[in-house]
């Protein structure tokens, strides 16, 4: 590999950096498609399932000893390769990394954004993906089927009724004390607070949701917590990661052996019998329900309480790829996830500005405008149009209505709830209409 090569990369990385525009972002990089080596280092700084490297660029800044490293190393992937065979580890790989740097001092930015999986490009996965579809495998996600009558007869009682949080999720993988945190589109999260206190977990996979604050307190809610955590400058010491489930990497590789019981129990395990007392990490509460009814009067009691609602979990469930119809989502509020397709000018005090958002699913089965944020969110939408094009967002409403001459659905009494940097999927028509049935059993 010629290191002029890679120094064409880090060239290209540097203008995309320093130009504003997504749009010329994306469009430069496109242009740059043929330049050797550009896609494996995007590769190997995205992917976090095929490339894990067990350090951080903090330790291999702050590392004072010298051990005996026989190799030489300047080749950028040999190094990224040993590190992910784990030819290296513990002290050893810190001191392979730092002789790394001390040969190449030219590519260490580039070598430590690519330990932390952030080259500082402003873009997102998504956005790479555009250009290259494959740079970062999305995370498995388990998700949740809708509650209704059909549904829940297919629950064995007694089962887990737990507390639904009301945050934004992450998966964060634990390697050998290295932890990466990911969101269910795949985009990287960094948060050293929370960091330190799984780093001595055992490996694996821990699925949960953060919050500002604990998960069962009305304060931690998604309409105001997600907003500070997905902002410029979160307050991290603040941020909670409430767990639900843990999956071995075996299992997460090759799921469907071990039962949602088992797995409970391991994360239990693993939280209970720690040594340090874990001020940032919580297990979502959880409790055995005999039947229906008990499950449906602690949802209430919940609710009362001005959280979100329950998940009801099959004990004998195992983790898939995919929606699980043993475990059932149960909540009053409605609300769904849109798309944002545009932006409507406001009059009045908002002339000028953004007015309201235009969104729509997938297929085009649901359309509709929606407003309900601040003065500052309207002037953040105003300046970054192009930024939130495509993103989610969700989207309270009270029912559904087809306007006349129209071959679409539209939400009744639309209002943002927020934008979910964590979802790149909208609700289907189907999905809505199940979402409004059970809201309406409930009540």
């Amino acid at each position: 590999m010629s290191n002029l090569a890679i120094l064409d990369v880090i060239d290209i990385l540097e203008i995309v950096r320093h130009t504003r525009s997504t749009k010329k972002k994306i469009a430069i990089l496109e242009n740059s498609k043929d330049i050797t080596y550009l896609y494996d280092v995007l590769k190997y700084a995205y992917d976090t399932i095929t490339y894990t490297y067990g350090v951080t660029s903090g330790s291999i800044l702050i590392y004072k000893k010298n051990l005996t490293i026989v190799d030489r190393p300047t080749n950028i992937f040999t190094v990224l390769d040993n590190l992910n065979q784990r030819k290296y580890t513990g002290y050893a790989a810190l001191t392979y990394c730092q002789k790394f740097i001390k040969n190449c001092p030219s590519e260490k930015e580039l070598f430590l954004g690519i330990i932390d999986r952030d080259l500082k490009l402003g873009l997102n996965i998504k956005s790479l993906s555009k250009i290259w579809g494959d740079i970062s495998p999305v995370p498995k996600y388990n998700r949740c089927s809708v509650f209704s009558d059909k549904a829940v007869r297919k629950i064995a009682f007694p089962a887990y009724l737990q507390l639904k949080c009301d945050g934004t999720y992450r998966e964060a993988h634990v390697h050998n004390g290295s932890v990466i945190f990911r969101t269910r589109a795949g985009e990287p999260y960094k948060n050293q607070f929370l960091e330190d206190q799984l780093a001595d977990l055992p490996n694996g996979y821990y699925l949960g949701e953060l919050t500002i604050g604990k998960a069962d307190e009305p304060e931690a809610n998604r309409s105001i917590g997600n907003g500070e955590i997905n902002s410029n400058n979160p307050p991290l010491n603040k941020i909670h990661f409430t767990m639900w489930d843990y999956i071995s990497d075996e299992e997460y590789v090759n799921p469907g052996s071990i039962p949602y019981e088992m797995r409970f129990q391991q994360l239990l395990k693993a939280y209970e019998h720690h040594d340090r007392q874990f001020s940032l990490l919580d297990i979502v509460p959880t409790y055995d329900v005999a039947d229906l009814n008990e499950a449906l009067a602690l949802t209430y009691h919940f609710m009362d309480k001005g959280l979100e609602g329950a998940v009801l979990k099959d004990r004998h469930m195992f983790f898939k790829n995919g929606t699980s119809n043993l475990q059932l989502k149960i909540k009053l509020r409605v609300d769904c996830e849109m798309r944002i397709t545009g932006f409507t000018e406001g009059t009045g005090k908002r002339e000028g500005k953004v007015g309201a958002i235009n969104f729509s699913n997938d297929d085009g089965t649901i359309k509709g405008k929606c407003s309900g944020f601040t003065d500052s969110q309207m002037n953040d939408f105003t300046k970054n149009q192009d930024k939130y094009i495509g993103k989610i967002i969700t989207v309270e409403f009270n029912s559904l209505s087809k306007p006349e001459g129209h071959d679409y659905y539209a939400l009744v009494h639309p209002r943002l709830l927020e934008v979910r940097e964590d979802k790149n999927e909208t609700d289907s028509l189907n999905k809505v209409l199940r979402l409004i049935d059970m809201a309406k059993a409930l009540e």
